[in-house]
């Protein structure tokens, strides 16, 4: 397949050593395909796709948004208790991140006591053990590829369909895991930027870049 950069000039690289930027490099090299390397101080320019930090990526847009890490629409497979709050959980052991703002802190475990107290507002879950988890990458409600990314290093399954209605309207990330009850369950999911990427065809993942940051920027 070709991308389609959507009146972009090409991609803006800051994280040049990661993965993701070295196979984005290579391939515009191969493709005759415009990139520039952009200091992380810089924001990413109008008319260009960013591949960096999540921080970076912020920086780039200019404008907050709110993580949404279990929407709506997908309730029906949290199979845990989900609590937003401004209180730290004191006396439970819960797994805990910022709920404002993606990288604000990463989110941990914490058992119920002030050890790496961070500041609130907070998203808590009740914690629960996978045995393998997957990325699905979502344009336009539609998933686009989907790839293992935890557990069983070994065999590295392939992963299940996912049989989800997903709005017309969402693009990003969504990560599932198999428990170890055997439970289908969503981890989080993530807006369309600064995700990494586990497949092997990268112009899948790259055009994800495009479509999402246009989404974005028309937030």
């Amino acid at each position: 397949m070709n991308i389609d950069l959507k009146n972009y000039k090409g991609f803006a690289i800051t994280e040049t050593q990661s993965v993701e930027s070295l196979a984005l490099i290579q391939y515009c090299i191969l493709k005759d395909i415009k990139y520039i390397i952009v200091n992380k101080k810089e924001k990413c320019p109008q008319d260009y796709v960013p591949s960096g930090s999540v921080e970076w990526c912020l920086y780039s847009l200019d404008k907050e948004i709110k993580p949404n890490y279990y929407p709506v629409w997908l309730k029906n497979y949290l199979c845990r208790k989900i609590w937003y709050t401004d209180k730290w959980p004191l006396g439970q052991k819960v797994f805990i991140k910022p709920s404002d703002r993606y990288k604000r802190f990463t989110g941990f475990i914490t058992f119920g006591n002030y050890s790496k107290k961070k500041k609130p507002p907070f998203v808590c879950s009740e914690v629960i053990s996978f045995k393998n988890e997957w990325r699905y990458y979502i344009t336009q409600g539609e998933v686009i590829a989907k790839e293992w990314y935890f557990g069983d290093d070994i065999n590295m399954p392939k992963a299940p369909e996912l049989n989800i209605n997903i709005p017309i309207d969402f693009y990003g990330t969504i990560d599932f895991g198999i428990t170890d009850k055997n439970q289908f369950v969503l981890v989080e999911a993530h807006h369309p930027f600064a995700c990494g990427w586990y497949g092997k065809q990268h112009e899948l993942y790259f055009q994800w870049l495009i479509d999402g940051w246009k989404y974005m920027q028309d937030l």
